[in-house]
């Protein structure tokens, strides 16, 4: 009762609570949904925070998430993977009073907290979202709170306290995932038993702080160092440039030196200023790898019997006098209004809590090197990273690695070849983790991309019927996979229909070209996202397919949009199976190399199906009688004579643009991608392909000598108001 298929955020507290009792919180004493309470109210005082701290928060742990009402559904899906494993302290922070009554609408049991304080009018935007998360993690950690930041954009696999409060994670305070290498990332971030005035609490204030400062005097300072006003707003940058302070106990601005203007940059002073800053951060040799033993209840995580562990201390910073060879006083010499709002707040929060010396006096150099240091840790791997890190490798997908992950926290992140807001919810989708019935909370009708901006309930979808999509396995390359889905898309456009975009078997020999695909690590490269069907079957979409020109305004489903939909409109039963009467038809190979010969050669892979070439009018009319189902299976791999249908312009016209958008639909192009063997995507990332298709496909490209066939439609009604597309074909073989 208490699997996957919970929408734990609907469930009542007692359904919760037994859910708890069976989830791997016990071990960790953390089972935390019978003691929280909502909490809805302004943090911005100290007096608003510590309400919301104890109404959210167990054993002076909090989860801190932020979120705003129009991505509610991310941190849907990622509280509800907290809430199945029985931790339920989750403190939802949004920028707005009006923006968490919406919140709140969604989540009653949870509630939302914003905060009324004020960005300067340059930073407002993203700034505001980062400002508010290290903000509230400082406070937090100054009123004696551990926090465990996370993104909305998470998948928590396993209890993680389970791991953090067991060495040698336990004597750690600030443990981080890594973005790149040494690099930090705050998507996933612990910080526990942090003093209130030591370097940790220093560091997270000073992320806030540093664009602060520059806005302190409107600029003035930054314009005279030709700083742009953006510099440090994204919070990945201000923490590093602030991790390289508390590393090495300067005042240094690395990740700054880049927010110069580019020709100042060039001069050789600021070179040198770039130089000396790098000397003293000394990353690769003040991070020291330790290997630890790995308990044995660890090592399907760890690999092995060892982990290793990248630690560094952080020491409070000085300025030390400003010295020139750092660039010289890179703040403005007096506080304004904004960052003074900060240390006050901070102060006011606890007052009997001890302030850290200022950093930015140099008289207190040597009192800042009197502070206690404390431990910073490189999350490992398998305790938390983002999904293009490890979870493409097949770390994510249970049945691969024996019925559960190996991964603790998983952050789905960003896609460096694709589109990463769509991708933050396919890899939950690929893994069988995302939850519709929160989905539809957060979405109402419009569940997914191709109608995310209109309601789904006119949606209608053409796909390949399973016989069908088996073929595809069979594909020769990409140039032929690719214009076998063009054959579907030009259908699904003259019909009014989305397309459900077809996976391939992983085993797909110009998939995987030779390479491991059995278990982690997957040797799959960049271009292809693999999951596990219900029939075990490891299957790879491309992620060509996961992108808006491919999905949005009614274009296309991904597969599991196309399973949920199908499951909408089937009821709740599955006896009858609707390709079941289907009758086969043989398809050849199409090869560009033989598009200009006289017949089209027999393939010799498997695939001994013929294309079947719609035209003419009649043959749409009939189709078009199938008007009001939703889903139609199409039992065959046709291409369409678009040229030809002249009643129907506006739709052949629209498969036009959609060959100019969507690279999947590219036989050409995206030939080049798939066909490296590197697996790098730094070897073809500088590619001219990448900025779209480099060949403008039209339908004259197709091979003239595909065999003519008439089709004829008939409908074949299964029971369960789902329908197959089945066709019988008036052979003509006098041109063969």
């Amino acid at each position: 009762m208490c699997g996957l298929k919970i929408s734990a955020l609907l469930l009542p507290l007692a359904l919760l609570t037994a859910c708890s009792a069976g989830q791997g919180c016990q071990e960790s004493g953390y089972c935390s949904s019978a003691f929280v309470k909502p909490y809805f109210g302004d943090i911005f005082s100290g007096e608003g925070l510590r309400a919301a701290l104890q109404a959210r928060s167990f054993r002076q742990e909090v989860i801190l998430m932020v979120s705003d009402h129009k991505r509610i559904d991310g941190f849907l899906q990622g509280a509800r993977s907290l809430q199945l494993l029985g931790l339920n302290h989750i403190l939802l922070l949004s920028l707005t009073e009006s923006e968490c009554k919406l919140i709140r609408n969604v989540v009653p049991e949870i509630g939302c907290g914003w905060t009324t304080f004020e960005s300067p009018e340059d930073l407002e935007g993203v700034y505001d979202l980062w400002n508010m998360r290290y903000r509230t993690v400082a406070r937090s950690i100054r009123l004696g709170y551990n926090v465990l930041l996370l993104d909305s954009d998470v998948i928590v696999f396993d209890d993680p306290y389970k791991y953090l409060k067991h060495p040698p994670f336990k004597d750690i305070v600030v443990i981080n995932q890594e973005e790149g290498v040494l690099a930090p990332n705050g998507g996933v971030l612990y910080v526990q038993n942090a003093a209130p005035d030591g370097p940790a609490a220093f560091m997270f204030a000073e992320i806030v702080s540093r664009p602060l400062r520059w806005a302190d005097d409107s600029w003035a300072h930054a314009d005279r160092l030709s700083l742009h006003k953006t510099c440090m707003y994204a919070d990945q940058d201000a923490y590093y440039d602030v991790l390289a302070d508390v590393v090495s106990g300067y005042m240094l601005f690395p990740k700054s030196w880049y927010c110069l203007d580019e020709v100042v940059r060039q001069d050789p002073q600021w070179l040198k200023v770039f130089e000396e800053m790098e000397k003293r951060i000394r990353f690769f040799e003040a991070f020291k790898g330790v290997e630890h033993a790995a308990p044995n209840n660890w090592r399907n995580l760890t690999g092995g019997p060892t982990m290793s562990l990248m630690t560094v201390n952080l020491r409070m910073p000085n300025c030390r006098g400003w010295p020139e060879e750092l660039g010289g006083q890179w703040y403005p010499t007096e506080r304004g209004r904004f960052s003074k709002e900060l240390l006050q707040q901070l102060q006011d929060d606890c007052p009997d809590c001890p302030m850290w010396p200022d950093a930015e006096d140099a008289s207190n150099a040597a009192a800042a090197d009197q502070v206690p240091t404390e431990k910073f840790a490189v999350m490992p791997h398998w305790l938390g990273i983002s999904y293009w890190r490890r979870g493409r490798q097949g770390y994510w997908n249970a049945p691969l690695t024996g019925g559960v992950a190996q991964q603790v926290i998983g952050h789905t992140h960003y896609n460096p070849i694709g589109d990463t807001n769509i991708h933050k919810y396919t890899v939950p989708m690929s893994l069988g983790l995302y939850d519709w019935d929160l989905a539809k909370k957060a979405k109402g009708n419009a569940l997914y991309t191709a109608c995310a901006s209109d309601s789904c309930s006119e949606l209608k979808v053409l796909a390949f019927s399973p016989a069908v999509e088996g073929l595809l396995g069979s594909s020769a390359s990409w140039q032929e996979f690719a214009f076998l889905l063009r054959g579907l898309a030009q259908l699904a456009s003259l019909l009014g229909r989305a397309v459900a975009w077809p996976s391939l078997p992983c085993h797909t020999p110009w998939v995987n070209m030779g390479r491991q695909v059995v278990k982690p690590p997957l040797e799959l490269g960049s271009m292809w996202l693999p999951w596990t069907a219900a029939d075990g079957q490891l299957m790879c979409m491309s992620w060509e397919a996961a992108k808006g020109d491919c999905l949005s305004q009614g274009i296309g489903l991904l597969p599991w949009e196309r399973q949920h939909f199908q499951q909408q409109h089937l009821g709740n039963s599955s006896t009858d199976d609707a390709t079941s009467n289907a009758t086969d038809i043989t398809l050849h190979a199409l090869h560009a190399e033989q598009a200009a010969d006289a017949g089209v050669a027999e393939a010799g892979f498997n695939l001994s199906h013929h294309v079947v070439e719609i035209h003419g009018v009649d043959d749409l009319l009939g189709l078009k009688t199938l008007s009001n189902q939703p889903i139609l299976f199409l039992n065959t791999l046709v291409h369409v004579d678009s040229e030809s249908l002249i009643s129907v312009r506006r739709q052949s016209d629209a498969y036009q643009s959609l060959l100019g958008m969507c690279d999947l639909l590219n036989t050409t192009a995206m030939s080049h991608k798939y066909s490296f063997d590197s697996w790098d995507f730094a070897s073809w990332h500088g590619l001219e392909i990448l900025d779209g298709p480099s060949v403008k496909a039209s339908v004259a490209d197709r091979p003239q000598d595909l065999k003519k066939g008439k089709l004829v439609s008939r409908l074949h009604h299964t029971g369960h108001s789902r329908y197959v597309i089945k066709h019988s074909i008036k052979k003509d073989f006098s041109r063969w």
